[in-house]
Formats: C-alpha cells, structure tokens, sequence
C-alpha cells in the first residue's frame, strides 16, 4: 500500500512540474540554433511543453506530442541573404559596416517573424505561459514576455551580446573587459586602445539609434500601449551565455548571468565509412578546412580562392576542405571536397594535425574538445575576437584574409601543425575548460527549474541592470561635487584676495604714517 501512495506522489508531483515554455530563436544560423536544441530536447524529455519559434524546426509538424515549432525558416534566411551574407568581405577594417548589417538583419528578421500568421496568433492567444527563453541577440522580443507576462531568460549562443551587459548589469570597459565586437585583446599600442575605444563608442550609438527604430516597430506590432525597450529590458530575469569563463576572459557577472560553454557538444558518433576510410589511410595526417555556415566561398574574391587551391595542392598532407558547393574541380588528388560533414566527430579522428577556421565560437569549442590546433582567418562578427584568443592561449596562428599571400598560408599552416606547442598548449586548455562541476546542459537545467520553481529570477537581478551610464557613474554625485569644490575653491581664492588686499592696503598705510 504504502509503495503505490509513493508512486502516486511521484507521478503528481512530475505532473505538478510540467511546465508550459516557450521559445523564440529567430535567428537564421545553423550554428545558432544547434545551441538551442538540447535545451529544448531535455525540456521535452522532462515533460514539459514546449514552442518554438524557430528559423530550423528539428521536427516535422506533429513529430512529438508536446512540441509545437512555428517555422519562420524562409523569411529569415531571406533577410540573411540580402543583409549579411552579401556583405562579408574579410576585412578587419570593416567591421563597424558589418556591425550596422548584423543590427539591419536582426531587425529586419525579427519584424519578419511578427508578419506570420502562426506568430501573430500565438500573440493574440489567451495562452499562459510560465516561462518564455528568448533569443538574447533579440531584445525587442522582451515585448513577447510583457505580453505574456512571464518570467524570461535569454539565451545567447556565444558570449553576451553587447546589448545584454548593460541589460543585466554586467561591468563594461572598453578596454579592460573583452567584448564579442573586439579585434584586438593583448598588448595594445595607444594606437590599438583609441581604435578599440572609438569602435565601442560607434557600436553603442548604433545601438541607441536603432532603439528608437525598433520602439515604432514594437508600436506596430504591439499596439500603443506596449512600453519602450528601455522600459521592457526589465522583464529579463536571467542571461545564460554558451562561453567559458576563461575564454571570455573571466569577466565579473552577477548572479544570474550563467556560463554554458560547451552546450551544444553531442556525444562522439562514427563517420561515414568513405570519411573513416580516408581519415585512416592518410598516414601523414589530414589538413580540415571549413569558414563555417555563415561565410560561403563562393562569394569571396577568386584571387584568393586561389591561393587557397595552390597551398592546399602543395601540402605534404591530405585536405578535407569544406566548402557551399562541391561542383568545383581541384587538380590535386591530395584535397577532398565536401559541401557537408560531422565537424565535430571529423575533428575528434587522431590524424586531424590542423583545423583552417574562420574563427567561429562553436567551431573553436570543437577543436578545443578534440586537441586540434588552429589557423584563424577572421572573417565577421565575433571570430577576431576568438582568433586573437588563439595567440593568446598558443594553441593557434592568425591570418589576416584581405592580407593572404601564399607564403603566408603555406608558412603557417607547416608552422601550426609541426610545432608539437600548439597541441600541447590547446590540450591543457581542453583540461581547464572541460573540468567543471556539471555538464553545461545539466547546469541550464537546474536554473530554468529554479526560475520555475520561484516564479522568475529578478531577486539575483545587479543594481546596475539596465540604468544608463549616467546613472552607473554617479554624474549628477559628481557635478554636485566638482561644482561643490569649485564654489569652495572660488570662495576660498576671493577670501585670499580680499585678506592679501587688507593687509597690503594696511601694510601701505603703515609705511605711509611712518614716513610721514
């Protein structure tokens, strides 16, 4: 009797936490939604229920009872295209261009998620839900949890976008504290500092001036009523960011500010037997070259495509190279190419002796993960800050793409997978990132149950969260002060004055009377 009142117990108790969640992550990225994908998966296989509004639904409609995905696949991808991948071209000089494209698609793909049909109808639902993750590069999505009302957490798939440290509080320097927009890190010139310093001040004017934008917008799309974005960062009770500590550069976070570095690495799976083949008969190790999903080749100049193809035919090595189409025809029998591939599972095999990146954040954990040396070749966003964290850490080489010559590629790659520093040194980074006291996934899981179980986060929430930098240096304590000391000073200097013009009129009145 007493087993079945326990069992009985169990199972309300699990109904009791099944919780109603949903999800927006619009952004049109693979590599962005590959991060998002376990939460929701353990979510679902917790019992919750769970929808996503997604650019890349997992499932076919109906592919599990308590999953439902709002696919905006097409309209974001169609922003992509037409404002960012257009655009890459690889120069470090470039990058407050690109930044301005990346703010027009996250506008542009966000206002195109609030146009379907599926999104406007879960908007005007009577639906309750008990906690909203939300897309962190989206803040105006902060209007969906006011909506709702529900507690939220954003979700970021690298480190904090630039908008979510003065969101949550977190303490800014424009030269002290790395940022996922930096190009330079270490052992900067004046120079390198007033440059830094100049692309910061850029960067967060744009992102004032497009606030305004996106206020109207919200407007449209909300009604009137609905509160500025200044006004609806407030709703954000916790921000977890896919980074490591380390590799962030152990920047001081509040309390609900939650590292997952290493969220979105799955447990090793075989290759295909042509990929296993290959990789294991290739006795003097294999050369892995991939820009990623967001930077396509084709698009790139050929002159430098060429110089790709010539130092990769010279190599002693075999290449895998990955790139968006394979109707392209290399005479060397020594360079494979694949339109897709396991990245992580392909980096993991023995004979991998160097990965040729663009230096982006998941493809730097993977490497990571597997003890594969790196050449960085930065080409938009955040992968100047990753690759300069090569240097940093010695476990990699930076290249410069607009300054590419093929005695520099060919000097590099034979320098980096030669010299055995490079695996030594990224193999002992491997041992500091990965000696954590709970898997990244396990960890997000116990603080959305936390957010549950106390109906949002906000108690853990900085004193500095969301306030202007007016108000985070204390400007009107210091211009009373400055104007307090001037008065102070002005009073004081004309007090002298009168004293030394009293004793000088006296002094001269003495000598007067003497003389006299």
């Amino acid at each position: 009797m007493k087993f079945f009142v326990v069992l009985l117990l169990v199972i309300i108790g699990d109904f009791v936490k099944s919780a109603n969640i949903l999800a927006v992550y619009p952004c049109p990225s693979i590599s962005h939604q590959v991060v998002f994908r376990p939460i929701t998966l353990e979510l679902l296989k917790r019992g919750h229920k769970v929808t996503v509004v997604t650019s890349d639904p997992m499932y076919p409609k109906g592919g599990h009872e308590n999953l439902t995905e709002i696919d905006v696949h097409d309209r974001s991808y169609a922003a992509l295209k037409k404002y960012f991948v257009s655009h890459v071209t690889g120069s470090n000089w470039d990058l407050l261009n690109q930044v301005k494209g990346i703010l027009d698609l996250l506008s542009v793909s966000f206002e195109e998620l609030m146009k379907t049909k599926e999104v406007q109808d879960l908007i005007n639902s009577k639906e309750k839900f008990d906690l909203i993750l939300l897309e962190s590069i989206y803040p105006q999505g902060l209007a969906i949890s006011h909506t709702f009302k529900a507690p939220t957490i954003l979700i970021s798939s690298f480190g904090p976008y630039v908008d979510s440290y003065n969101i949550m509080g977190i303490p800014t320097n424009p030269i002290l504290y790395n940022h996922m927009f930096r190009q330079r890190l270490y052992n900067l010139t004046l120079l390198d500092k007033l440059t830094e310093f100049y692309n910061q001040l850029v960067i967060h004017y744009e992102l004032k001036k497009r606030e305004e934008i996106e206020n109207d917008l919200l407007k449209k799309y909300f009604g009137p009523d609905i509160p500025s974005l200044g006004v609806l960062k407030n709703y954000a009770d916790m921000l977890f960011i896919n980074i490591h500590p380390v590799w962030e550069g152990n920047t001081p976070v509040p309390p609900n500010v939650i590292h997952m570095g290493g969220l979105h690495m799955k447990k090793p799976k075989k290759l295909t037997q042509d990929l296993q083949q290959y990789l294991d008969a290739s006795d003097n190790g294999v050369i892995y070259f991939s820009f990623g999903t967001n930077v396509q080749l084709s698009l790139l100049p050929q002159n430098k495509i060429e110089i790709f193809e010539n130092v990769l035919s010279q190599l002693p090595y075999n290449v895998i190279w990955k790139r968006d189409t394979e109707s392209v025809f290399i005479k060397s029998k020594n360079v494979k190419i694949y339109k897709w591939l396991p990245q992580a599972d392909l980096l993991r095999h023995p004979n991998i002796k160097l990965f040729i990146t663009q230096g982006g954040l998941q493809s730097t954990d993977e490497a990571i993960t597997a003890g594969v040396p790196l050449l960085g070749i930065p080409m938009l966003g955040d992968q100047w800050y990753n690759v300069e964290k090569y240097v940093y850490h010695g476990i990699g080489q930076r290249l410069y793409f607009e300054e590419l010559t093929e005695e520099k590629l060919k000097n590099a790659i034979l320098d980096v997978a030669e010299d055995n520093r490079y695996k030594d040194n990224i193999i002992s980074l491997r041992s500091l990132m990965l000696d954590q006291p709970q898997a990244p996934l396990n960890r997000a899981m116990w603080w959305i149950d936390y957010v549950l179980r106390h109906g949002g986060a906000k108690h853990l929430r900085a004193p500095a969260a969301n306030i202007t930098w007016t108000e985070y240096l204390e400007l009107d304590l210091m211009l009373f002060i400055a104007c307090s000391f001037l008065i102070l000073f002005g009073f004081t200097f004309s007090l002298l004055r009168i004293l030394v013009s009293i004793v000088s009129s006296k002094i001269k009145l003495d000598n007067k009377l003497k003389n006299e």
